[in-house]
């Protein structure tokens, strides 16, 4: 997993000075404090990709349209194994059956003229490059559909754990440039609060939606980046420079 850094912004920073007034009977006065937000980013590049690819039909009757859509089904299944895609990879994400209705003028009122079946079948793999010939193996096997692409990144922890140390270093370089515009320096770090958030996961780039039957070469696909974002609040004690 390749790790590519990028430059890194607060998302917001607040400075509150509460500042007190006389210490009140058996309480000492509390020193002000300093709110600052941070943000942390690091893009990873993907290392699986996963493709759903899968077949409408339709027919008269309900039973027709599913013969017709579990035998595309077979052969679709069929291709995607000719690549090597081992069948724990292979997963059944979506099967549904709907009347399509139209109305008729003759009888005044909305009538079933047949029945649609859709079918959606998810394939991952470690081969980034086997993107564009899972979607090509599909549509010369008689599916129709491209429902998604998306490329992704298996283990994400230490991108995370980088993208949370960026996060808090920005938000204490900050707290530090305000203390000294204050006129003092920060004490000790009293809260921090992590709210972790991650962007979409990009789709990777389709330059033809369907291959033409002439052509030779699979759909070109680009993979992109994927972005890990963490934002954190703390809140510093600061104390006024001698």
């Amino acid at each position: 997993m390749g790790l590519l850094p990028v430059a890194l912004g607060a998302v917001a920073m607040s400075l509150a000075l509460a500042r007190t007034g006389e210490a009140q009977q058996g309480q000492a006065p509390q020193l002000p404090t300093i709110f600052v937000s941070g943000r942390g980013e690091v893009q990873v590049a993907p290392d699986r990709a996963r493709v759903q690819v899968g077949m409408e039909t339709q027919a008269r009757t309900s039973q027709l349209a599913a013969q017709e859509n579990n035998r595309k089904q077979a052969a679709l299944l069929a291709a995607i194994r000719k690549l090597g895609i081992p069948d724990a990879n292979i997963q059944p994400l979506n099967y549904t059956v709907h009347p399509v209705q139209r109305y008729d003028e003759k009888l005044q009122r909305v009538v079933i003229a047949g029945y649609q079946v859709t079918n959606i079948v998810q394939v991952e793999t470690d081969r980034l490059e086997l993107a564009g010939p899972i979607i090509d193996a599909g549509l010369s096997s008689g599916a129709n559909r491209v429902a998604g692409l998306d490329f992704i990144v298996k283990d994400r922890a230490k991108a995370q754990d980088m993208a949370l140390t960026d996060a808090v270093t920005s938000a204490r370089r900050q707290a530090d440039v305000a203390a000294r515009a204050a006129g003092g320096m920060i004490v000790e770090l009293i809260e921090l609060t992590i709210n972790e958030f991650e962007r979409p996961e990009p789709r990777g780039m389709v330059a033809m939606a369907m291959k033409a039957e002439a052509a030779d070469a699979p759909a070109p696909i680009a993979s992109g980046t994927n972005t890990i974002s963490v934002s954190v609040g703390t809140r510093w004690r600061f104390a006024k420079s001698p």
